[in-house]
C-alpha cells in the first residue's frame, strides 16, 4: 500500500520559514546603526554591508589606518571601560575601599639569598722553585692557623747545598781580598757574593736564613721555609720525607679576616644596585645579628639559567665567624628618592596597559590609564596618570573592573540619553568632614560631627545626613556582618549627634548626604575603635 503526502502542508511550511526569515532580515536591517557599534556584529558589517556598492562600482576612499598620521591607534574594544557608579550599600557590601595616593620614600628593597666566599686577593699557594726532599713538617692539618714568618717545613736538597757552598766561597774570598792592593781583585770578589746571595734570594730564603750562614760560615742540610701570609691553610698537599718538585703547591693559605658574599640579584633589580652600597646580611648560624658591608663589584654578565646577576660584597670577619660556604641572606637598600605610590591591588595590570579606579565622589569611579614603577613591599611606584591626594579604590577591583568593561560595552548598543531638565553640567562636588568625640571612636556611645561645604567653601545647613557603620561577616569566628545608622541633626552650620558603635575594631564608614530624597554626596573611609 502506497502512502501520499499532500504537498500543501509542505508549502505552507515553506512559506511561514521564508516569512520569518524575511522578518529577520528587516529587523536587522533597522538596527544595522546599532548593531555595528558592538563588538564582533560590528566586524561583520565591516565585512558585508546592506546597501554596499555593487561590483565595479566607485568605492569610496579607504580610511587611514589608525596612528598613520601620528594620532594614537583607537584602543581596542574588548579592553574599553566606562565610568561605573555605585551606592555607598552596595560597595560596603562588596568590600570597596578608597585610599589616598600618598608620596612616600621610594627607596627599593633588594633581597637575595648569597654564599660566602674566600677573598680571592687574600689567598697565598705555597710552593717551591727548586727539587728536594721535606725533613720537618712544622704546619702537618688543613685548617692550622699560621702567622707570616712562621716555619712551614725544611727543605734537603742538592742544589740548595751546592748554592750555600758557592755563598760561603764567595764570601771566604772577599774576605781575603779586602786587603788586596788589586781594585779589580775586590770588586770581582764583591760581584761574586752578590751573585751567589741573589740566587738563593730567587729561592725565597728568609733574610735570617743568611745572617745565618755568614754567622756560622756552615752549610745547612735542611733550610726552612716560612709562611708568607697570615691565615688558615685551606689546603695541605705535603707529607713529611715527600719529594717535591719546583711549582708543585704544597699549601693554600687564606686570609680570612675580610671575607666575601656573592649574592644573586634577579635581572629586573640590577640597575639599582651600585658599587659602594651598603649591604645587610644575616645567617641562619646567628639569628637576630646583621652584619654590615658593602658592594664592591657587581658581575657584568647574566646567568642563563637563573636569570640573575652575581654582586660580590665584602665584609670584615676579624673573628672569624663568616666561614666559607655558609648561606647568607642579603638585604641591599637601593637609592632614596621620593614619589607618588598605592597599594598593589589597587592596580589592574593586564600586560599591555595598567588601570585604577579612581573615586571622584558620590560613587563614582573613573578607570584610569597609569604607568607604574617600583614595586615597594604592598605598594607600587605610579610615575604617570595620578596626582597626590586623589582617592583610589582598594578592595573589590576586579568587580569594578568587570562592571566598567560591561558598561563600556552596553553603551555600544545604547542611545544617548537626553539631558534632564536643567540638569547638564558636572556633578556638584561637596566637602565632607568627620569627627568623633573621643577620637578615635571607641565602643559604646560617642558624639559625630560632620561638616559639609559647597565647592565654594560655604556650609551647606539643609541637608540631611547619616552615618552607616559596616563590618563584614567573618564566617571563621562565627560572626555575622554587622551595620549601625545615625541620623544627625543640624547644629548651627555642622550636623552632630550621638552614635553607638557595638564592638572593637576595623568599621567602614560611609556619610550620606542627601535633600529633598536626592543624593547630594557621600564620602567612605575606614575607621579602627577601641
Amino acid at each position: 500500500m502506497t502512502m501520499r503526502i499532500s504537498s500543501r502542508p509542505r508549502a505552507a511550511l515553506l512559506l511561514i520559514v521564508l516569512l520569518a526569515l524575511g522578518a529577520l532580515g528587516g529587523t536587522l536591517y533597522a538596527f544595522r546603526g546599532r548593531l555595528a557599534t558592538a563588538p564582533f556584529i560590528g566586524s561583520m558589517f565591516s565585512r558585508t554591508q546592506v546597501g554596499a556598492p555593487a561590483a565595479g562600482a566607485a568605492q569610496p576612499p579607504a580610511p587611514a589606518p589608525a596612528g598613520a598620521d601620528g594620532a594614537a591607534p583607537a584602543p581596542d574594544a574588548s579592553e574599553a571601560r566606562a565610568e561605573i557608579t555605585i551606592d555607598p550599600k552596595r560597595q560596603q557590601l562588596i568590600g570597596v575601599r578608597t585610599v589616598p595616593v600618598e608620596r612616600t620614600s621610594v627607596s627599593p628593597t633588594i633581597r637575595g639569598i648569597g654564599l660566602v666566599r674566600y677573598d680571592e686577593t687574600r689567598l697565598a699557594d705555597v710552593n717551591l722553585k727548586l727539587e728536594g726532599w721535606i725533613r720537618d713538617l712544622y704546619v702537618d692539618y688543613t685548617g692550622h692557623y699560621v702567622r707570616k714568618g712562621q716555619p712551614l717545613f725544611t727543605l734537603y736538597s742538592r742544589e740548595l747545598l751546592s748554592t750555600q757552598n758557592e755563598y760561603l766561597l764567595a764570601l771566604k774570598t772577599r774576605d781575603r781580598l779586602k786587603q788586596s792592593q788589586i781594585p779589580d781583585a775586590r770588586e770581582s770578589s764583591e760581584r761574586l757574593v752578590e751573585l751567589a746571595r741573589q740566587r738563593l734570594d730567587l729561592w725565597d730564603l728568609p733574610p735570617d736564613q743568611f745572617a745565618k750562614l755568614e754567622q756560622t760560615r756552615k752549610p745547612q742540610l735542611a733550610m726552612a721555609f716560612r709562611s708568607p701570609v697570615n691565615g688558615s691553610v685551606i689546603e695541605k698537599q705535603v707529607l713529611q720525607g715527600m719529594h717535591v718538585m719546583p711549582g708543585q703547591t704544597l699549601y693554600k693559605i687564606a686570609d680570612l679576616s675580610v671575607v666575601w658574599v656573592e649574592a644573586d640579584i634577579y635581572e629586573q633589580e640590577v640597575p639599582f644596585v651600585r658599587v659602594g652600597q651598603p649591604a645587610i646580611v644575616t645567617l641562619d648560624a646567628y639569628r637576630g645579628e646583621q652584619f654590615h658591608g658593602r658592594v664592591i663589584y657587581v658581575y657584568p654578565y647574566v646567568e642563563e639559567k637563573t636569570r640573575t646577576v652575581k654582586a660580590r660584597l665584602e665584609f670584615a670577619n676579624r673573628d672569624g665567624r663568616l666561614k666559607p660556604g655558609m648561606y647568607a641572606n642579603v638585604e641591599l637598600r637601593g637609592p632614596a628618592g621620593t614619589g607618588l605610590s598605592v597599594p598593589v591591588d589597587a592596580v589592574l595590570d593586564s600586560g599591555k596597559q595598567q588601570i585604577v579606579f579612581v573615586a571622584e565622589g558620590d560613587g563614582y569611579f573613573e578607570p584610569r590609564r597609569v604607568a607604574i614603577g617600583r614595586r615597594l613591599g604592598d605598594t607600587v611606584e605610579i610615575l604617570k596618570g595620578l596626582n597626590e591626594g586623589e582617592e583610589v579604590a582598594t578592595g573589590a577591583t576586579f568587580f569594578l573592573d568587570s562592571e566598567s568593561q560591561l558598561r563600556a560595552a552596553l553603551q555600544g548598543f545604547e542611545a544617548a540619553p537626553a539631558a534632564a531638565p536643567g540638569g547638564g553640567g558636572e556633578r556638584e562636588r561637596l566637602d565632607i568632614l568627620f569627627r568623633s568625640q573621643p577620637d578615635p571612636p571607641q565602643t559604646g556611645d560617642n558624639v559625630f560631627e560632620v561638616t559639609v561645604k559647597d565647592p565654594s567653601g560655604q556650609p551647606v545647613a539643609d541637608a540631611d545626613v547619616s552615618i552607616i557603620f559596616y563590618m563584614a561577616a567573618m564566617p571563621s569566628m562565627n560572626m555575622p556582618a554587622m551595620r549601625n545608622e545615625a541620623k544627625l541633626p543640624p547644629a548651627g552650620g555642622v550636623y552632630r549627634g550621638p552614635g553607638q558603635v557595638t564592638m572593637a575594631g576595623r568599621w567602614d564608614v560611609t556619610i550620606n548626604v542627601t535633600r529633598g530624597g536626592q543624593r547630594l554626596g557621600s564620602k567612605q573611609f575606614t575607621v579602627v575603635t577601641r
